[in-house]
């Protein structure tokens, strides 16, 4: 048996053990906890990368085809925001949301624009006014102040896009409706005419039902 002393004495030679949990307690005291940032809320911004080239400032970016990129938007295509600064292919870019912002927006102008017109995208990430050529637009907004030509920087406040379809000008007329005449017993000619001003009539509303097929704004043009 060993004398009680010597016990003593052996334990206090050891080295001191500690539990378990005391070293995972030290552990986790020298690393850093990150959260998960690749998820919750932005207030208005987000960064991305240009996929291609902004060769200026506040244009209007779409969703490139790779997630996380966007390229300069065109007149037909669904922005996503504002690009803030310019940026080369591969560059990080910030882009303010739009409709989600909680400020006015800085954006270029392809044309003229008066104060409080309705803004919708045009070529090259600019943006216009209310379009009057037949095609697909996005309205994205509203000018609060005026732009006197292309390139001008305007402030606007911005909405979610808003797809507006604008269809051609009708073929058919109630003028041309009208002047159709029938014979008592009609002729092959005035049956013609009368199919044919059918036919009209029943293409022009299927393109307005056609373009009323999905939600979206509706403009016919009258010339």
């Amino acid at each position: 048996m060993i004398p009680t002393l010597l016990r003593f004495r052996v334990l206090s030679a050891l080295p001191a053990v500690r539990h378990p949990s005391h070293r995972l307690s030290a552990l986790h005291a020298r690393r850093p906890v990150f959260a998960n940032v690749a998820q919750g809320t932005h207030a208005g911004y987000i960064t991305v990368t240009a996929a291609s080239a902004f060769s200026g400032k506040y244009l209007l970016a779409k969703a490139d085809a790779t997630a996380g990129e966007v390229d300069p938007c065109g007149a037909s295509d669904c922005p996503v925001g504002v690009a803030t600064d310019e940026a080369a292919a591969g560059d990080p870019l910030a882009l303010k949301i739009l409709g989600v912002s909680p400020q006015s927006v800085l954006v270029t102008a392809s044309g003229a624009i008066a104060a409080g017109a309705y803004l919708y995208a045009a070529a090259s990430g600019c943006v216009q006014g209310e379009p009057s050529s037949a095609g697909t637009y996005y309205l994205v907004g509203r000018a609060l102040t005026a732009a006197t030509g292309a390139g001008d920087q305007i402030e606007a406040e911005t909405c979610v896009p808003v797809k507006l379809i604008v269809l051609a000008k009708p073929s058919s007329t109630v003028a041309a409706i009208n002047a159709l005449t029938f014979s008592s017993t009609p002729t092959q000619a005035q049956v013609d005419a009368l199919q044919n001003a059918v036919a009209t009539l029943a293409g022009d509303f299927l393109a307005v039902t056609g373009a009323a097929s999905t939600p979206t704004l509706i403009k016919v043009l009258t010339s």
